[in-house]
């Protein structure tokens, strides 16, 4: 696995989770490709999967139990399956599939997807659960993510920026979520998407081969280079989203050559939010560089079309509060206001202030006191972004608002690379180079293997 501060100067073998505790999985299925025999390993034991084999695991008290050639097999602790003849190339659709993977873990966009996984898959069981691990070298890794983040139709500058952010995030290491499980990482959007080569394609491979053992450096340290789908024309500073000091590389931009005479600073103030809000200045991640017609050719698989620079929505009184009270316990029987207490640089809102209603019909309030917490009991399916302003609706005789419309900008945190954005440059002809300096302004680009 991994190692924290630690600059590889060979390329790495992760392990990415792929079926985590929380997705509650007790059986699954997976399937060898038809042109490629599979070795199952367990408790010292070997078998030979030949191709288009299917094989069913089921978790039980004891271990997991599986069925090859008619026979039944129980393997106390970890199942290995892995290809009798290694490969150090990849190519679209190579690999185990695995069906029905959860993508979108907690998030708006949820859905269950088939991926194919090359390399060796690892079977596990942890709080009565199954986990499914993806062992891997680096590089195939990072050829599967470009195209799982982003459409495989996006240009190539793209698809190598966003392949020098994916491997300089996860290098830098920093957050290790899930470590306890021997995970490096996972696969979806709490760390960046991994569809194995589902969506692979011949230009996220060469994009990888292209920009092979390149990171970003600051201070000879690699930089935590986090990325969201779209700022909204203005990139946001690490410290309204997490914890911890500041980050030079991470600083309100805007996503544009010049600034857009739109731009009124600070956005932090809420008249000048609510001015830029209402507009739709030229950035490059704004329609008049990416067309919202035209987007869903370069999005990646699993996100929503719609609208991503400016966007609009409602949620009732009722769900609102259900929602409030599963993730903060308010108790509380109304909402009757919501306020910004404190925004960022874009405008994100990093705490708000609930003024609601006990049973009891006692006002009291609640401060939401990150971004992500905003996001999270603002909407039942998580909103999209917190550069929001908020509009109570439809007043009832005791003025309690029935529904609050919520009008905002970008999709995602804002730190970074803006997804939409970096499309956008690489459209209007700028380098994969000029991408990366322009999101993470100081920084440096270095080949360390």
């Amino acid at each position: 696995m991994l190692q924290k501060g630690v600059i590889p100067d060979k390329e790495p073998t992760i392990n990415v989770g792929i079926v985590l505790p929380e997705d509650n999985y007790t059986s699954l299925a997976v399937t060898t490709p038809e042109d490629e025999d599979y070795q199952v390993e367990f408790s010292g034991k070997n078998f030979l999967l030949g191709p288009k084999s299917e094989i069913f695991f089921k978790l039980q008290s004891n271990g997991i139990v599986f069925k090859i050639n008619n026979q039944d097999y129980l393997a106390p602790n970890e199942i290995r399956i892995y290809p009798v003849f290694k490969s150090d190339s990849l190519k679209p659709g190579q690999g185990l599939t695995l069906k029905n993977v959860v993508a979108g873990r907690g998030f708006h966009w949820k859905k269950y997807i088939n991926v194919i996984l090359p390399d060796a898959v690892i079977l596990r069981f942890q709080e009565n659960n199954l986990i499914v691990i993806n062992e891997l070298p680096m590089e195939k890794y990072l050829m599967c993510v470009a195209t799982s983040e982003m459409g495989p139709k996006c240009p190539i500058a793209l698809l190598e920026a966003q392949t020098i952010a994916a491997r300089s995030w996860l290098l830098a290491n920093v957050e290790q979520k899930h470590r306890h499980l021997e995970m490096d990482v996972c696969n979806d959007d709490c760390c960046q998407r991994y569809q194995g080569t589902t969506f692979l394609s011949e230009q996220s491979i060469m994009a990888t081969e292209n920009t092979r053992g390149q990171v970003l450096l600051f201070q000879d340290q690699i930089c935590d280079a986090r990325y969201s789908k779209s700022c909204g024309g203005v990139m946001e500073a690490f410290e309204t989203i997490w914890e911890g000091d500041p980050l030079p590389y991470f600083k309100v931009k805007a996503d544009a050559e010049e600034e857009p005479a739109e731009w009124q600073k600070p956005l932090s103030n809420e008249d000048n939010f609510r001015k830029w809000l209402n507009s739709t200045p030229k950035t490059f991640c704004s329609p008049h560089v990416v067309p919202e017609e035209s987007l869903h050719n370069y999005l990646g698989k699993v996100d929503e079309s719609g609208h991503y620079f400016r966007w609009e929505v409602t949620i009732d009184q009722k769900t609102l509060v259900n929602n409030l009270n599963r993730h903060f316990a308010l108790n509380a029987s109304a909402v009757k206001s919501m306020t910004a207490v404190k925004r960022g640089g874009s405008g994100r809102i990093g705490k708000l202030g609930v003024k609601y209603l006990d049973p009891n019909g006692q006002e009291r309030e609640f401060i939401l006191q990150k971004e992500y917490d905003v996001r999270l009991g603002l909407h039942s399916s998580f909103l999209y972004s917190s550069a929001i302003i908020i509009e109570a609706q439809n007043a009832n005789a005791d003025g309690v608002p029935q529904t609050f419309k919520y009008r905002g900008a970008g999709w995602g945190h804002g730190v970074g690379l803006c997804q939409i954005g970096a499309l956008g440059m690489s459209l209007t002809g700028h380098t994969s180079q000029e991408i990366v300096m322009h999101y993470y302004p100081g920084s440096q680009l270095k080949r360390i293997y």
